[in-house]
């Protein structure tokens, strides 16, 4: 049956990744075995002419046609472990407010995507609201320096490595290294800092058993038809335990 859950990182998993913020190794492992299948309203939506909707029942039918695909020779077989996660919202902004954090949580490519171009279709709805102004006269102004940011960086990089092996100081090059070295390890505790902080709602459907069955039950208190921006991944395996600890009804 479908829930509304927190999204957020286990203590187990919180402990591990403060562990190794300390240089400890840890033995807890985050890693899953199995298959999943994304959709999105980009990928599986009805196109209209004012955009693409999918209804979380429209997208819980995609996921049954492939459980249900006796045909698929990679179907899984057996007694498995299924989870979905679901962000679901009745407007382009609520849904992308929403998309931030669970892509920071779970960045999968279906997630990814549906966040590219819900930004995209948002974007373009705005720019038609406005209309382009007409260019100033005189257009052009004074000169100056127009190097993009990339391009910018590249020659800090480039000016800093010609100081060092014009100074002669071999030391000069390990300093360079070392603080490389002190900003990747700034860089990610940040992120650690990030996953650890991070929590999301979302719509949850847990179950184990035989496709068959999880394919009937997949259809129990199905989040509201009104919610037409959709993104959803269902994950198939033989043990998620670690993905359900991340579901705040599944904690102690």
């Amino acid at each position: 049956m479908w829930q509304k859950q927190t999204l957020q990182h286990s203590s187990q998993a919180r402990e591990a990744l403060e562990a190794n913020l300390r240089g400890e190794q840890s033995p807890f492992d985050v890693s899953l075995t199995g298959l999943k299948i994304g959709v999105h309203n980009w990928s599986h939506g009805l196109e209209t002419k004012s955009g693409r909707y999918l209804s979380p029942e429209n997208a819980n039918k995609a996921f049954i046609t492939k459980m249900t695909d006796y045909a698929d020779p990679n179907r899984p077989r057996g007694e498995l472990d299924v989870v979905v996660i679901m962000v679901t919202a009745a407007n382009i902004e609520q849904f992308i407010a929403q998309m931030e954090n669970v892509m920071i949580l779970l960045p999968e490519p279906a997630f990814k995507q549906a966040y590219d171009y819900a930004k995209s279709h948002q974007k373009l709805a705005e720019t038609k609201m406005v209309k382009t102004p007409q260019i100033a006269n005189p257009a052009f102004g004074q000169e100056s320096d127009i190097t993009p940011q990339s391009g910018r960086a590249l020659q800090a990089i480039m000016r800093s490595t010609v100081a060092n092996v014009m100074s002669g100081d071999p030391f000069a090059a390990i300093d360079a290294l070392l603080q490389q070295k002190a900003r990747r390890q700034a860089e990610n505790q940040q992120k650690v800092e990030k996953l650890l902080h991070t929590s999301a709602q979302v719509y949850a459907f847990q179950d184990r058993g035989v496709l068959d069955v999880i394919a009937l039950n997949l259809q129990k208190n199905v989040p509201s038809a009104n919610n037409v921006f959709t993104a959803s991944v269902c994950f198939i395996g033989k043990d998620l335990s670690n993905l359900r600890g991340m579901l705040n009804g599944n904690r102690s």
